[in-house]
């Protein structure tokens, strides 16, 4: 089952996305870019999500610690 979150961009500040999916089943992170691409993260465990969400500088952990340490694909909405 995949589930939603949409986070306050003015709150946190972000410039790239809003919204992030998880499917806790295939531990697959989907995170929904304004330019209309989501990038698909394999193989993230609740502890990195729940990481992400408390996480105030969150485009920041994904450039630092998702993107190096994650095989990522890039999906045209």
């Amino acid at each position: 089952m995949l589930r939603t979150t949409t986070f306050n961009r003015n709150l946190w500040q972000l410039n790239s996305f809003e919204s992030i999916s998880y499917d806790k089943e295939n531990l697959l992170l989907y995170i929904h870019c304004f330019d209309g691409i989501t990038l698909q993260f394999h193989s993230i465990t609740e502890d990195i999500l729940f990481a992400l969400i408390l996480e105030k500088q969150k485009e920041k952990f994904i450039d630092e610690r998702l993107k190096p340490n994650h095989l990522c694909e890039k999906i045209n909405a």
